[in-house]
């Protein structure tokens, strides 16, 4: 089970009970997530906080909160029907790409108000200690959340262990804990739901470029020239997505390697296999620095993106730690062979070190970037583009590989005679 990054938006809205940051879905605006840090909690840093998980009583199979920035390792909460009216709420561990098992470890307690309500499915849940168990900073700017839900027939179990299927939509969001708290209620959404009818939602709509609209949740409108959208007068209020950034930087990241990998290092190496004249290893040279610098400029990127979601133990990321780590060393076994070379007239050993290290690591490269995608749950278009270009790239590699061994390999000068025993030059030779 994979957390698809998605497009998302946010308000906070102020009540004289307590203090709510609420995130909506923006597939479905019936969907929501609300957060409360007690005063007392927010004052010493640790103790309990609530959130509500609430979505449509029909048409869910189960609804899932989570805190972390991504499955592996992150503190779930999933809310499905028991088949009494009521709700159950399964505290779990996310384990990456598989489902996420039960876990004791969260102090969680349902609470009044839960249940199968005027059509809605709700959830209002005290956590003791998710604080300490997810490390969490109650002054926390920009703490991280998921969310997903799955579309279907009601669970009616009241097994928090049962067998859950893999979602249809899910989501990554932040919300600024400093912004939700307030109130020392034992029950802050049961008070906020009979105080509603008198607030008023203030806050920004967030949007993610190239994401739908979204809809404020006081029926508010914006200008589509913004980004950020006003719902209330005199408010500075805001709670952050963290979807767009995530997205921005999976995407430079994709673009990056991509480029790296499906198209300058397999063109680097059909260049030094089939390009005449005598500057092909220099022309070959410019396209590999290329590359690696796009590799370099990817891995950045990567690297920021395991940490803020946790993929530092998936294989995509080991893998492309490896290969990175095994590309440094091209560059300088690859001067150091050209510079020997021209030297001595004849190939050395780093030669065929530099060779097939290289394709080795083209090999895995071009593999990985397969992983990579599947990770980020690529749309279909994305994962085809990738695919025929890398296999155009490395069929075309693989013939001019083929092409210049039956020429002859490294015996023949370029221009000349692949009988020849002895080449016209060293500059004449292929590398």
């Amino acid at each position: 089970m994979r957390w698809k990054l998605a497009t998302s938006f946010a308000s906070l809205i102020g009540l004289s009970t307590a203090q709510l940051a609420r995130y909506v879905s923006p597939s479905d605006s019936s969907v929501s997530f609300s957060l409360n840090i007690p005063t007392s909690t927010s004052t010493s840093g640790s103790g309990a906080i609530f959130f509500q998980i609430r979505g449509p009583a029909t048409g869910k199979t189960w609804i899932a909160l989570g805190i972390g920035s991504g499955m592996a390792g992150a503190h779930i909460f999933i809310v499905y029907t028991d088949g009494s009216g009521n709700v159950t709420v399964s505290a779990r561990a996310g384990q990456g790409h598989f489902e996420p098992v039960f876990s004791s470890d969260a102090q969680i307690t349902v609470l009044d108000g839960s249940g199968i309500v005027g059509g809605s499915l709700i959830a209002n849940v005290r956590c003791d200690n998710c604080l300490s168990l997810a490390e969490l900073s109650v002054t926390n700017t920009r703490s991280n959340w998921i969310w997903a839900d799955k579309d279907g027939s009601a669970l009616d179990s009241s097994d928090v262990e049962a067998n859950i299927q893999q979602h249809d939509r899910t989501g990554v969001f932040t919300f600024d804990l400093t912004r939700a708290a307030g109130g020392d209620s034992s029950n802050p959404f049961v008070q906020s739901a009979q105080s509603s009818a008198s607030t008023t939602a203030t806050g920004f709509v967030t949007r993610t470029t190239g994401g739908p609209r979204p809809t404020s949740t006081n029926g508010a409108s914006g200008d589509d020239g913004d980004d950020n959208l006003n719902l209330g007068s005199g408010s500075s209020n805001i709670v952050s997505s963290a979807a767009a950034r995530i997205a921005r930087m999976l995407k430079i990241h994709g673009i990056l390697m991509g480029l790296a990998f499906a198209v300058f290092f397999p063109l680097g190496a059909i260049i030094i296999r089939l390009m005449p004249g005598p500057h092909k290893a220099d022309i070959h040279m410019i396209v590999q620095v290329v590359g690696f610098a796009l590799s370099v400029a990817g891995l950045a990127y990567g690297v920021l993106l395991a940490e803020d979601l946790r993929y530092l133990k998936e294989t995509h990321p080991i893998i492309g730690m490896v290969v990175m780590g095994g590309l440094f060393f091209q560059p300088i076994v690859g001067l150091i062979h050209h510079w020997l070379f021209k030297a001595k007239g004849k190939r050395t050993i780093l030669a065929y070190i530099h060779t097939y290290w290289g394709r080795a690591i083209l090999i895995l490269g071009i593999v990985n970037g397969g992983l990579g995608l599947q990770l980020a749950d690529n749309t279909t278009g994305g994962t085809i583009a990738y695919s025929v270009v890398a296999g155009v790239m490395g069929l075309a590699w693989l013939a001019a590989s083929v092409l210049y061994y039956v020429r002859g390999g490294s015996n023949i000068p370029i221009g000349g005679d692949a009988k020849l025993e002895k080449p016209l030059s060293a500059e004449g030779l292929r590398e």
